[in-house]
């Protein structure tokens, strides 16, 4: 017997619904996600958007943009030491998404532009995850995620921002 699939775009809640036949349960999950990250993308803290673009029941890829802050890194900044930079950032992502229900694996690769005196305008980083994505609307959802520099830390490139590779993401699906 062949296995019939479904979908049903409901435009207006930005919801889609995924049935199959009589014994698979239906799958509801929300488009759009705001979160705010803390640390990783370049950025100490942002503010995002993020975007799912479903492709069956188990995977799924995003699209992530937001607005963030950053600072120059000082080791030592007491005394007549001039305050750090600080600096406006954009990151964004693309990532695809493995697995069941609401527990994922992420892998994709992002970027962040710096907005201030630095010598690195743009930052491109491969991110790799686990994304808690809930089945419904207005549910916490959650990230932490990896991230590495393709010039690597030691680099000109980031020698004059506070990057790390961890970050931690919690949001709201909408």
């Amino acid at each position: 017997m062949k296995r019939i699939l479904f979908i049903l775009f409901l435009v207006g809640s930005g919801t889609i619904i995924f049935a199959q036949n009589n014994s698979d349960s239906i799958v509801i999950r929300p488009l759009n996600n705001i979160s705010v990250n803390v640390l990783g993308d370049a950025s100490l803290i942002s503010l995002n958007y993020e975007r799912l673009f479903l492709i069956n029941p188990n995977t799924f890829i995003t699209g992530k943009i937001g607005i963030g802050y950053n600072e120059e890194f000082q080791l030592f900044s007491w005394g007549d030491a001039t305050p750090p930079s600080k600096y406006l950032t954009i990151p964004h992502h693309i990532t695809v998404n493995f697995g069941k229900r609401k527990h994922f694996f992420e892998a994709g690769l992002g970027g962040t532009f710096i907005h201030g005196n630095t010598s690195q305008h743009y930052i491109p980083y491969p991110i790799v995850g686990y994304r808690l994505q809930p089945l419904k609307s207005n549910k916490l959802n959650f990230r932490v995620f990896v991230c590495f520099p393709f010039s690597g830390l030691d680099s000109k490139q980031t020698d004059d921002i506070i990057f790390s590779l961890l970050g931690l993401s919690l949001g709201i699906c909408l």
